[in-house]
């Protein structure tokens, strides 16, 4: 046997000629594909055209937009809590702010508040000067009518005629639900005309209002604002509110007994001056203790109306407008130049994939 034989197996080196083969095929194949291309370079552009074209009609057809930023802050009272919660705020315990700012952004985007700036007459160059709703104004200025029409072809110029929402009828309502989705938002709308948030760091809260009119932007804003405001503050203090109003009540009551009962002393003492006769004394002694009584009772009353209106004053959150919309308020609309750009990109890529794809099966087939 020879020693060729009795050796055990060795390895051959490794060879890095595959690597370089299929490196050298990967070139001529990229080389290759870019021949392709470059064959069918004017077809690319022929496809991409259309599509940039296609971009640029819809950023010239895109409505112009007036956005209106109203920023304000919330200063809450706390709802009461007296001395301790003012202990435990210290300490920063207690709920804070960020609960509040979501109740507030939350708050302004309820039906409650929304309706009732929908439902509030403005004048606009919409209808030639004349008041009429924001509701309606914003059917004209975005032609919901027209696209709705699409699906009911009752409610191609459709208007509301009033503000009554009890006595709307299943069409109005129904026209009423997808208004309101238009503005904050709801499945299918990318940008609702309404929006509200708030700076973590600073708690500043911001309401913007985009329409195609400026004038209506701000109103809108402005409305928002003053009944988001009126409504928050009243469902914050309504239990202060009773409370006080309850106490107020008990205190005008007993002062009027008060005076009552002074009028009977003074009466009675003009009636009877040299008085002498033991029940007249004992007469005259019960009024004194009623009176006596009655003006405990009063100074009391007065403590806790003092108390009931302190806590009420300092349980009323402070909403206050920072920067309130003013015009002009510059436009924003998209960029011609930059739509034309992406829409060439997409086209061009779309033709790129088309024509690789096609090589790479034509390819395979031939193979």
């Amino acid at each position: 046997m020879s020693d060729t034989q009795n050796s055990p197996h060795i390895q051959n080196p490794p060879s890095f000629e595959n690597d370089e083969i299929t490196l050298k095929e990967l070139i001529e194949k990229l080389l290759e594909f870019w021949n392709e291309l470059w064959h069918k370079k004017w077809w690319i552009v022929l496809i991409a055209l259309p599509v940039a074209a296609f971009f640029g009609y819809n950023a010239r057809k895109a409505e112009i937009l007036y956005p209106a930023s109203l920023t304000y802050l919330l200063n809450d009272g706390g709802g009461g809590g007296g001395a301790i919660a003012g202990i435990l705020g210290s300490f920063g315990l207690g709920r804070g702010g960020k609960v509040n700012l979501d109740r507030i952004v939350a708050l302004s985007k309820t039906r409650n508040i929304i309706e009732k700036v929908l439902f509030t007459e403005i004048p606009l160059d919409t209808f030639g000067g004349k008041k009429d709703f924001i509701a309606n104004h914003l059917i004209e200025l975005y032609r919901f009518d027209k696209e709705w029409s699409k699906y009911d072809p009752k409610l191609d110029g459709f208007r509301f005629r009033s503000s009554d929402i009890k006595s709307f009828n299943t069409t109005a309502l129904s026209v009423l639900k997808m208004l309101y989705g238009k503005i904050v938002g709801g499945k299918g709308v990318k940008n609702p005309i309404f929006s509200n948030g708030f700076n973590e760091d600073t708690g500043i809260l911001t309401i913007t209002v985009s329409t195609p009119d400026e004038q209506l932007s701000i109103e809108f804003a402005n409305l928002t604002f003053e009944e988001l405001k009126n409504y928050y503050i009243l469902s914050s203090t309504n239990s202060q509110k009773n409370t006080f109003e309850f106490v107020q009540s008990k205190t005008d009551s007993i002062l009027s007994l008060l005076r009552a009962k002074e009028y009977q002393l003074a009466k009675f003492n003009d009636q009877f001056r040299n008085l002498s006769d033991p029940a007249k004394l004992s007469e005259k002694k019960m009024i004194e203790n009623e009176l006596f009584k009655l003006k405990n009772m009063y100074a009391e009353a007065t403590k806790n109306y003092e108390l009931a209106d302190f806590s009420l004053q300092a349980g009323t959150p402070d909403i206050v407008i920072i920067d309130a919309p003013i015009p002009p308020i510059e436009p924003v609309a998209k960029s011609l130049l930059i739509e034309l750009i992406k829409g060439g990109l997409l086209g061009g890529l779309l033709a790129v994939t088309f024509f690789l794809g096609r090589k790479i099966v034509l390819d395979a087939l031939a193979g």
